[in-house]
């Protein structure tokens, strides 16, 4: 059934471009300038390819597995993490590897680059820290309550923030602290900045959202997620947010007083969780994917919702188009032009398609 389209509404198309075949299940991947791409496996393979080309190579490996994969803003150098405890810096023009150090823990799971490019921080265990783009030691947190699960740089690069057991915290931007805390009963999974940084988006445990607002510290959690959001990601102009929980996308308004009091928007397009969602930069199209194998492209910005067809269930936006492929989607890309879409699977297939 790979490749087997399902037009729904006919605005929008996926035209396949390559395919190429890593060595195992496609952990993360992006896009570094056109359509040159780095990706990550399971296995611990490190991959730079031309998505237009289907020509690609491994230019390393991680032992134990691979977990995090992070390009630096403008694209010259991939960092990648995986179950050695180790992160790797590459060279994205020849593949080289320019740095290649310990963190001090089992793993490195995730690495994020701070706006400027200038240096990334990658979790330690129950600790973050911060390196420069050339894998020089700048800093370490003190230890939260549990491993952080996730980081993420505020947008004007002057903090982190953590999610771990008991909520979200804050360091500066040389890994000092936590600094402050936002507290939160259970644990903190997954972390989204609005790009224009008036809110931070959590993902928690218990099946809930919540919105920090940064210049008040007021939070907004948000209740009645079928299963924990698996995936989360914002439109560029900040309005909106896209969450990943079951079977449906749940869209949030964000713009004028914010996602208070507001009914969100169910996406809906999938028979099976769905495991990631991106959405296209500068546009207004939102890619997701799921376990069902199923790729759906939305418009929900230029949709008018229906009323849901199960009583007291928020309002519906069918997705455009969607494509089913043979193993369960596993990671989204858009290039930074938002033309192409790459799409790794569970099975090591990376395809790559054009969107029409």
């Amino acid at each position: 059934m790979s490749g087997v389209k399902r037009r729904l509404r006919g605005g929008l198309s996926l035209q396949k471009v390559s395919t190429l075949r890593l060595d195992e299940a496609v952990v993360a991947v992006h896009f570094l300038q056109g359509s040159r791409l780095a990706a990550i496996t399971a296995a611990g393979g490190v991959w730079l390819a031309d998505g237009a080309t289907a020509n690609g190579r491994r230019i390393g490996e991680h032992s134990g597995g691979g977990l995090a994969l992070a390009v630096q803003p403008g694209g010259a150098v991939v960092a990648s993490g995986g179950q050695d405890g180790r992160v790797q810096l590459w060279r994205a023009a020849d593949g080289g590897l320019a740095a290649n150090f310990e963190t001090g823990t089992n793993w490195a799971e995730r690495i994020a680059w701070r706006p400027d490019g200038g240096r990334f921080a990658a979790t330690v265990g129950r600790r973050v820290g911060v390196w420069t783009s050339v894998g020089e030691p700048v800093g370490i947190s003190d230890e939260h309550a549990s491993t952080v699960a996730d980081i993420a740089w505020q947008p004007d690069g002057s903090r982190i923030a953590t999610a771990a057991y008991g909520g979200v915290a804050y360091l500066t931007a040389t890994a000092a602290g936590p600094t402050d805390h936002v507290a939160l009963k259970g644990s903190s999974l997954m972390l989204g900045w609005q790009p224009q940084g008036k809110y931070l988006a959590c993902g928690n445990q218990d099946s809930t959202i919540l919105f920090v607002v940064v210049q008040t510290g007021e939070t907004l959690q948000m209740w009645g997620f079928p299963a924990k959001v698996l995936a989360l990601s914002w439109s560029d102009d900040g309005r909106w947010l896209a969450t990943a929980a079951g079977s449906g996308v749940i869209l949030w308004d964000a713009a004028g007083a914010g996602p208070k009091g507001r009914t969100p928007t169910v996406l809906e397009g999938h028979f099976g969780f769905v495991t990631a969602v991106a959405w296209q930069p500068q546009g207004g199209v939102l890619a997701s994917g799921g376990a069902d194998g199923q790729v759906c492209l939305f418009m929900p910005t230029l949709r008018r919702p229906r009323a849901s067809r199960v009583a007291d269930l928020p309002p519906e936006i069918e997705a455009e188009h969607s494509i089913q492929l043979e193993a369960e989607v596993t990671a989204l890309a858009w290039t930074t032009g938002g033309g192409m879409l790459a799409v790794g699977d569970r099975s090591g297939t990376l395809s790559i398609y054009r969107v029409a």
